[in-house]
C-alpha cells in the first residue's frame, strides 16, 4: 500500500463560552487543522491536530505550511502501515513540529486500524479501561463565576473539577479554590493547572496553601523547561506535581524520571507527535512507576478519539477526571457520530475501524477556512 495524496483543511469552530488559560490568554475558538490520507488501496486515514503558539511555537498557518510544502511530499509514496518509517521520514525532514507530525501520524495509525478492520485499542493490546473518568476544567474567572459553573457541573454528573490557576495573584488563586471546595464539598476531586505560571518559591509557597483544600493534582506549576525547578517543587509540597507543558517525547519522560521531577506525566497525542510516541512515552512512564493524564488542547472529535483510544489501553492511568471532554466545550463538532459520553464517563468506541471516525463534511464545508490538496 502507498500514500497517494493528502487533503489538508483548516477548521474553526468557536467554543460555548471563553476559556481562559495563564500565558495562552482568552481563547473562543479551535484552530485544528485536519487532514486525510489517501492510499492507492482506496483506504483514507483521517487526523487532526490542534497547535497552539505557547506549547511548541506552531501555529494553525504553520502547520498548514509545514505539511503542505515539507511533511506531507516527504510521506508520498511510503507505505502509511511502516509507522516508524514515517516517523523516521517526518523527523528527516525538520526538527520538532511535533503538532504537524501528529496529523500524519493520526491519520496511518487510522488506516493500520481500517487495515486490519479493527478499532485501533485492540492493536494497542486491548481495552484496559471500557470507560474513563472526565473532568470538567474552568477557565481562570471571577470567584463567584467559578463557584457558579462549578456547582452546575457537579449538578451535571462530574466528579473531577480543573481550575486555571496562575493568570490571577496567588492570593486570589487561593481563595478560588478555597471557595470551590467549600461549594462543592469534600467528595470531589479538585485539581488545579498553573500552566508554567510561577516561579519556583511562588509555587511551593501557594501549594502549602492549596494543600489545606485537599488538592489531588498540580500541574505544571513552572516553566516547562524547568525540570530542577519543577524538582523541587515537587520535593517541597504533599500534592501531586503533574508534568505538561515540560514533556514532549519519550526522552523528555526519561528525564522527568531521572529528576525526580514528576508524578503524573500528562500525555497530549498531537503534543507528543502522534500515538506512536505517546504511547512509547507511556510505557517509560508505566516502567518507572508514575501515572499517566490523558489531556487534550482545545480540539476537535478526531483528536479526542485519539486519546480515548490511547488511553483505553493504556494502564497506568491517574485516577483523576481525564480531560477528553474538549468537544464539550465547542457549538459543535466535524464527525458523523459523535464522540460517546455516559455522563461523566467517555466510553471506549467499540466495533468501530481505525480511530472510528467519519468526517460530516457538510461541517466540515462549513468551518474549514482553508485546504490544500497534494499532490
Amino acid at each position: 500500500m502507498k500514500i497517494t495524496g493528502l487533503k489538508i483543511r483548516a477548521v474553526n469552530i468557536p467554543l460555548i463560552k471563553p476559556y481562559t488559560v495563564s500565558l495562552l490568554g482568552k481563547v473562543t475558538t479551535t484552530r485544528s487543522v485536519i487532514v486525510e490520507v489517501f492510499t492507492d488501496q482506496g483506504l483514507v486515514g483521517i487526523g487532526e491536530t490542534d497547535p497552539e503558539l505557547m506549547f511548541t511555537g506552531e501555529s494553525q498557518q504553520t502547520v498548514m505550511t509545514m505539511l503542505a510544502s515539507h511533511l506531507g511530499p516527504a510521506v508520498l509514496g511510503i507505505d502509511p502501515l511502516d509507522l516508524e518509517d514515517l516517523h523516521v521520514r517526518m523527523n528527516a525532514v525538520c526538527v520538532g513540529n511535533h503538532f504537524a507530525k501528529a496529523a500524519l501520524d493520526l491519520a496511518c495509525h487510522d488506516i493500520w486500524g481500517k487495515y486490519h478492520h479493527a478499532p485501533l485499542y485492540q492493536l494497542f493490546g486491548g481495552m484496559v479501561h471500557p470507560r474513563i473518568e472526565v473532568m470538567w476544567s474552568l477557565g481562570s474567572d471571577s470567584v463567584e463565576a467559578n463557584v457558579a459553573d462549578a456547582v452546575a457541573r457537579i449538578e451535571e454528573g462530574y466528579r473531577t473539577i480543573g481550575l486555571k490557576v496562575g493568570t490571577l495573584s496567588p492570593e486570589e488563586d487561593v481563595r478560588r479554590v478555597a471557595e470551590v471546595r467549600k461549594a462543592v464539598g469534600a467528595d470531589i476531586k479538585i485539581r488545579c493547572d498553573a500552566n508554567q505560571a510561577w516561579s519556583t518559591n511562588v509555587a511551593v509557597t501557594t501549594i502549602r496553601k492549596l494543600q489545606g483544600y485537599d488538592i489531588c493534582m498540580i500541574e505544571q506549576p513552572v516553566r516547562g523547561w524547568d525540570i530542577e525547578g519543577l524538582a523541587q517543587v515537587r520535593a517541597a509540597v504533599e500534592v501531586p506535581i503533574a508534568v505538561d507543558e515540560g514533556f514532549f517525547s519519550p526522552r523528555d519522560a526519561i528525564k522527568l524520571v531521572r529528576a525526580g521531577a514528576a508524578d503524573i506525566f500528562s500525555i497530549k497525542t498531537t503534543k507528543l507527535g502522534g500515538l506512536l510516541p505517546s504511547r512509547k512515552a507511556a510505557a517509560v512512564i508505566e516502567a518507572a512507576g508514575h501515572q499517566v493524564f490523558f489531556n487534550s488542547m482545545i480540539e476537535l472529535g478526531v483528536s479526542v478519539m485519539s486519546g480515548l483510544n490511547c488511553a483505553v489501553s493504556t494502564p497506568n492511568l491517574s485516577a483523576v477526571g481525564h480531560a477528553l471532554n474538549s468537544v464539550r466545550r465547542l457549538r459543535d463538532d466535524i464527525l458523523k457520530t459523535p464522540v460517546a459520553y455516559e455522563g461523566n464517563y467517555i466510553v471506549a468506541p467499540t466495533g468501530r475501524e481505525g480511530l472510528g471516525v467519519e468526517l460530516d463534511e457538510a461541517k466540515m464545508k462549513k468551518y474549514s477556512t482553508a485546504e490544500v490538496l497534494i499532490p
